[in-house]
């Protein structure tokens, strides 16, 4: 199966607290913080940095690439042999540059001006979930809140399922324009849509297999430390560990990684699809919970080639269909929400439905996953 990466929603990221001086320093939902240390910060031992699994580069210039059919055009991915991907390794993993090469770096002064404070919140999430029995292609695009003077560097960690196959930019109206076909089907007005336009500068998408949870924290230093020289860390805490080792006890072995630049403003970031090997229908939630706080609403359209009984992980109370009902839709349709998904899920009669979630941040103890 093929994945593709923003969005966490979800992407889901990893919270932290951090504390300079007397300087409290907060990232909810799952972002680990990257900030600045002086030239006589003592590092302790760290192992290289663990080489990405797939290495791929986009920017929006017209490049190609031997392998796989695939458009990208501002964000906007459709199947053809016309492709604006740039190959740098594609044996070693995929690495993905959005909107510029530039890697994206903490504010000169972040965490060190007196009062300065992180905080990040996720009160929409929606998400686009195309399931066959055996791949899942996930469209993620979060609106976040922030609070950070003068911006900052932040590291997002989304855990797979299975192996991934591509990681790709995706539609900003993918989950608008799937909601609007299945609200159609249902007779049912959607409410407060709004088109996903903005975007947070250059994205550094990358995937790691990793082997042991105990590796976790220090080759994610590692690799923060050799990124930006030598002049940034990132912070690691004891949950972050904790939720990292509770996926990996789950049989979780493939991380997602997205190192952007948070603005001082809310935005949303621009539209990321993930495919990837998957026995069940999965969004990652429990990833989210580390520090986070506030409420949140997760929508997710959803569509498989059956009707979906079986739930795992998540409460099925906790799970709201709208409408109370799935419909049916065609390929054909689907080419409208996304080429790849259409493609994936073949010809006949397909189910979707729309899914809805609220609750704290902090508040699930599963993720979902329907079969």
């Amino acid at each position: 199966m093929a994945m593709r990466t923003p969005a966490l929603a979800l992407l889901a990221v990893i919270a932290a607290t951090f504390v300079v001086g007397q300087t409290p320093v907060q990232a909810d939902c799952g972002k680990i913080i990257i900030y600045r240390v002086p030239p006589t910060y003592v590092w302790p031992p760290l192992p290289p940095p663990r080489p990405p699994i797939y290495n791929w580069d986009y920017n929006s210039h017209n490049t190609n690439i031997n392998s796989g059919n695939t458009n990208v055009n501002s964000g906007n991915r459709i199947n053809s042999n016309n492709e604006i991907i740039q190959n740098s390794n594609i044996n070693t993993g995929t690495q993905i540059n959005i909107g510029g090469g530039v890697m994206p770096r903490p504010a000169s002064n972040q965490f060190l001006a007196a009062g300065m404070g992180f905080t990040f919140k996720e009160p929409e999430q929606n998400a686009v979930i195309a399931w066959d029995g055996k791949e899942e292609i996930m469209i993620l695009s979060t609106d976040e809140e922030n609070e950070i003077e003068g911006g900052g560097a932040v590291l997002s960690v989304l855990p797979l399922p299975g192996k991934p196959i591509s990681v790709l930019p995706a539609s900003t109206a993918a989950f608008e324009d799937a909601n609007r076909l299945i609200r159609s089907k249902l007779a049912i007005v959607g409410m407060g849509e709004k088109l996903l336009t903005a975007k947070i500068g250059t994205h550094n998408i990358f995937v790691w297999k990793i082997d042991s949870p105990d590796d976790f924290g220090n080759e994610v230093r590692a690799y923060i430390k050799k990124t930006y020289e030598g002049q940034a860390d990132a912070h690691i805490t004891d949950d972050v560990e904790k939720i990292v080792r509770q996926y990996f006890d789950q049989g979780f072995r493939y991380f997602a990684f997205d190192l952007t630049f948070m603005s001082e403003e809310d935005t949303t970031k621009v539209a990321i699809a993930y495919r990837f090997e998957s026995k069940f229908v999965y969004y990652p939630l429990v990833i989210s919970k580390i520090g986070g706080t506030g409420d949140t609403t997760v929508q997710l359209a959803v569509f498989t080639r059956a009707a979906l009984h079986n739930f795992g992980g998540l409460d099925v109370n906790q799970i709201k269909v709208i409408g109370n009902q799935s419909v049916d839709v065609t390929a054909e349709e689907l080419k409208k929400v996304d080429p790849e998904i259409s493609e994936m899920m073949g010809g006949g009669a397909i189910k979707a439905r729309i899914m809805t979630l609220t609750g704290k941040v902090n508040g699930f103890d599963g993720d979902l996953m329907a079969w």
